[in-house]
């Protein structure tokens, strides 16, 4: 009984870790793991609008004395510019890899609370196995004491009786002493 009701509690405490995610609670972590990526891309957005105002006013500079080598230059901050932001992969990897954290964190949850509920009741029926071994041993026992107390309760009572016999025999020896000899023969004496 106290075992149904271990193995209840521990299914009830459990119950929750046993709940699938929905996708809402998918879409919400992914959300929180999105949400510095971006707040990055959000600041890049502001650096490529602020650096379309200045390539606007260094296109209009460079009508009037663009080179060659400035033209370069920036091509080469654009595309430097380009690798540093997010793209549709890296952020389908990131999910990939969030999906994949979420089943080992479920299969290793799963595999701690099978182990707890196994370990609680393997356990107390051990420790029942060798209590009922005890239990039988001593019952043996009992009936091992039971059995010599009656015999020596026997015992004792043949050897009374015996007494009585020889006491009765000394008596009749005072009153016919030509009974003694026999008496003896017979072991009363």
């Amino acid at each position: 009984m106290k075992t149904a009701l271990a193995v209840a509690l521990l299914f009830v405490i459990a119950l929750p870790s046993f709940a699938e995610l929905t996708r809402q609670d998918v879409e919400q972590i992914i959300r929180s793991e999105l949400e510095p990526i971006k707040k990055e891309i959000t600041a890049i957005k502001l650096d490529i609008a602020e650096m379309r105002g200045e390539i606007k006013a260094v296109r209009a500079e460079m009508k009037t004395m663009a080179t060659k080598d400035d033209l370069i230059a920036l091509r080469g901050e654009m595309s430097e510019m380009k690798g540093k932001m997010a793209a549709k992969d890296d952020i389908i990897a990131l999910k990939g890899n969030i999906i994949t954290l979420q089943r080992t964190l479920t299969v290793a949850l799963l595999t701690a609370w099978i182990t707890i509920i196994a370990a609680i009741i393997t356990i107390p029926y051990l420790y029942g196995r060798a209590d009922r071994e005890r239990v039988r041993q001593l019952e043996a026992d009992v009936r091992e004491l039971q059995k010599l107390k009656s015999e020596f309760e026997t015992f004792k009572a043949l050897t009374e009786t015996m007494e009585a016999l020889r006491e009765k025999a000394r008596q009749v020896v005072q009153e016919k002493p030509e009974l003694a000899e026999d008496l003896r023969t017979i072991g009363l004496l």
